[in-house]
């Protein structure tokens, strides 16, 4: 990569667009490390502080780890269910949370209804792909998530590149499409189920459920994921460890 260029920007920051532009290439991937300070401050033709506080930034967003003795990583990838997931009812002694088995049901091209729009600063109608799974444990049904994605962002996302990546979306998004998450916001809510819900879940149409509506950010803020998942909760409770 050449030397940053002239700009208003500070050069630190720069040097941190610099080094996005590099990570969404997929020059480095997951555990990855980075070079050292003297070899890019050479590269881009700054000082070492100057990619200290670089690197500083992208470490405190997450983007980046710093291991002792050892150098400046790139961090893993957030697991979709790191801190949530679910354990039997009220069973609040639970150690693990009980291992999801993900289902997919669809992926195809849709339009963005007003929130999700909304939520993926986009505007209202964008393109966007959708992918819907049913999420299981112990081969009962739990939960059904519809996954929503901008279309500028995903093009080319389908069915074969899911089930190529074991489901495993986040790397998915960094590896093929060069969108890395660094990091998520969540809102619960009460909810019933729908027709299709109720089908997929087998309780009665109207059935109280658990709403959960997720979005996720790339560098900079960037949300580029709206998910939402609808939970039965009469044997299972979707839990949050902090």
């Amino acid at each position: 990569m050449n030397r940053v260029a002239v700009s208003r920007a500070p050069l630190y920051s720069q040097v941190k667009s610099a080094l996005l532009d590099a990570l969404e290439a997929g020059e480095w991937l997951q555990d990855d490390m980075l070079p050292s300070e003297f070899e890019l401050a050479d590269r881009f033709g700054v000082s070492q502080g100057t990619v200290r506080k670089a690197l500083d930034e992208l470490v405190a967003e997450q983007v980046l780890s710093r291991r002792q003795g050892k150098g400046t990583f790139v961090a893993s990838y957030p697991d979709e269910w790191g801190r949530v997931g679910f354990v039997l009812q009220d069973d609040f002694a639970a150690h693990e949370f009980e291992p999801l088995q993900a289902e997919l049901l669809s992926c195809a091209r849709a339009n963005a209804a007003e929130s999700v729009a909304a939520a993926l600063q986009q505007r209202r109608g964008a393109a966007v792909v959708q992918v819907r799974r049913l999420l299981r444990i112990r081969d009962q049904a739990v939960a059904v998530e519809d996954v929503i994605l901008p279309l500028d962002l995903f093009d080319g996302l389908d069915s074969r590149k899911i089930k190529q990546c074991g489901g495993a979306l986040y790397e998915l998004y960094h590896r093929v499409f060069g969108v890395r998450v660094v990091n998520t916001r969540e809102m619960a809510r009460a909810g019933s189920a729908d027709r299709d819900e109720a089908r997929l879940l087998a309780v009665e149409a109207g059935a109280a459920l658990l709403e959960v509506v997720r979005v996720a950010y790339a560098a900079a803020d960037r949300p580029v994921e709206w998910r939402r998942v609808v939970c039965r909760n009469d044997v299972y409770s979707y839990t949050n460890r902090l």
